[in-house]
């Protein structure tokens, strides 16, 4: 009776070890591979953002839904994803991805104020790597703005 549990508790041991191998080996493979810049998230591809990112693409988004479409992050979110602002590795770590969606505080005062209006800024005309001057500036309450110089000056859309 011994011997039979041993058998028992040994063969079980080989087959685990077996298994733990098996899979460790396939785990070891995909150790230190990276996501292709063509890879998709959400279905949206690394190239195609500059499509994306079009300003009239996303104004017209704007327009129709009061909202970024989604893909579309925070900052924070991307930084969280694994953004490094200053690396411009956004399309490296997030594919098809955009910055977008944070406040804009509109500190120089250069766009309408109203009471319980609050500023929320987008890239746009975004090609990978580090992130350009062009931005639309959307507000709760539906005005548009587009910058093409980092906030200096402002087009109402």
């Amino acid at each position: 009776m011994k011997k039979r549990l041993f058998l028992f508790f040994f063969v079980g041991a080989l087959l685990g070890m077996l298994a733990m191998y098996c899979v460790g080996d396939r785990t070891a493979a995909n150790v230190g591979s990276t996501t292709p810049a063509s890879s998709t998230v959400n279905g949206t591809s690394a190239k195609e953002i500059d499509r994306l990112t079009d300003e009239n693409t996303v104004v017209s988004f704007l327009k129709d839904n009061r909202k970024l479409p989604g893909y579309y992050l925070t900052k924070k979110e991307a930084r969280n994803l694994g953004w490094d602002p200053a690396g411009g590795n956004l399309c490296e770590v997030l594919p098809g991805r955009a910055i977008g969606g944070d406040a804009f505080g509109n500190r120089e005062k250069k766009l309408p104020m109203s009471d319980g209006r609050k500023y929320y800024e987008a890239d746009i005309d975004y090609h990978c790597g580090n992130r350009g001057a062009a931005r639309v500036v959307y507000s709760n309450d539906g005005l548009i703005f587009v910058t093409h110089d980092h906030y200096k000056s402002f087009t109402q859309k």
